[in-house]
């Protein structure tokens, strides 16, 4: 099986170092990894073209687009790396890649499936149906399945993942009383209502780009004689040391006034991997972060937009410390069960039942 993945953007600095991008770069290594997959590729967009090849069976392709705008890539190229493969897995759906992938996969006969990680750019596809152009959708979460693009609704879910040897757990169940913040330091992510509801006494580290500079000084404003410290460009391995000290991650997504976290949260690695160290979760009760954390289980739900709420759940794991080391192993319970192997083999599974379905039309067809 020849699989190549399109992505318009990539984990690196000169295109995006987000959850998205992560998600495409760690399911297309998991595969390469398969006995019974003969090549991957993953090809993105960037602001020069190269070729990488990180794992035997794994091609990283960079190719130079011809716009400045990361969400609206395209190079004549793609279409050359697209030829042969027998599946084409796209990821964000509405984004001109997509567009012209899933085009060229029906042209050639590839099985397509995209999943929408929550981006979105310029694309013919907010006017012309593209999903009729795809085998199915593979969503990364039952939240973000309820809200599929197209008429085409075939789909299956395959969550996400987290790398357990990057971010293995905590030597000891004990903590240093800090709370943390683990992503792109936008509006969307609601870290204002957690630096409000911040308790006095405690740490909040807040890691992550901050491509909104009116956001990060509104931030700062608002973190005036608490303690705040932001962290930026820190690698994986200094992200997890300060996971495995941490009390907790806190995921603060705020809801709209009609109770929507929109497409935000389709699925939250930060929180996966926090688990995977052993730190446990407090996070909105909202988008697909329920599928993750289990209140009392492996961390606590609190309403969205609800700075009070967040007060009163650090401070419980703050002065409980039977409830946190409870909910410690609780996370790293959880965090076994989102692996990229299985992330992936529900893709493969996916292809493969596709081609199934397909054969016998072909054969009627004959």
């Amino acid at each position: 099986m020849r699989i190549v993945h399109v992505s318009p953007t990539y984990f690196h600095p000169d295109s995006f170092v987000g959850g998205g991008e992560r998600f495409a770069e760690e399911l297309a290594r998991a595969m390469a990894q398969r006995d019974d997959v003969d090549e991957v590729k993953l090809v993105s967009f960037g602001p020069r073209g190269f070729r990488e090849r990180p794992l035997p069976k794994l091609e990283r392709v960079i190719l130079r687009s011809w716009t400045r705008d990361k969400m609206t890539p395209f190079s004549l190229k793609l279409f050359a790396e697209l030829r042969g493969a027998d599946v084409i897995h796209c990821h964000q759906y509405f984004v001109l890649p997509t567009f012209l992938a899933a085009l060229q996969g029906r042209l050639q006969h590839s099985r397509v499936f995209v999943s929408d990680l929550g981006g979105g750019g310029w694309t013919p596809g907010y006017q012309i149906d593209q999903s009729r152009w795809i085998t199915a959708h593979l969503p990364i979460s039952s939240y973000a399945a309820r809200s599929l693009s197209g008429r085409n609704a075939r789909h299956e879910v395959i969550h996400g993942g987290v790398d357990l040897e990057r971010f293995p757990p905590r030597s000891a169940a004990v903590h240093d009383g800090s709370v943390v913040f683990l992503g792109r330091i936008l509006p969307h992510k609601g870290i204002h209502v957690l630096v409000e509801g911040l308790p006095a006494e405690m740490t909040l580290h807040v890691i992550g780009p901050a491509p909104d500079r009116d956001y990060l000084s509104r931030l700062t404003q608002l973190a005036a004689g608490k303690n705040v410290r932001f962290h930026h460009g820190m690698s994986d391995a200094e992200v997890a040391g300060r996971l495995r000290r941490a009390m907790a991650l806190v995921h603060p997504t705020p809801v709209d006034a009609s109770g929507s976290a929109g497409v935000n949260e389709l699925f939250g690695l930060a929180l996966v991997e926090a688990m995977a160290c052993g730190c446990p979760v407090v996070a909105s009760a909202t988008a697909s972060l329920t599928e993750i954390v289990r209140h009392e289980v492996n961390g606590l739900l609190v309403p969205p937009n609800d700075a009070s709420a967040i007060t009163g759940a650090l401070q419980r794991l703050a002065f409980d410390p039977e409830l946190w080391k409870r909910l410690c192993a609780g996370a790293i319970e959880t965090a076994a069960r989102f692996s990229w192997p299985g992330a992936a083999l529900r893709c493969l599974e996916a292809y493969d039942s596709a081609a199934e379905v397909a054969q016998p039309r072909m054969a009627d067809a004959r």
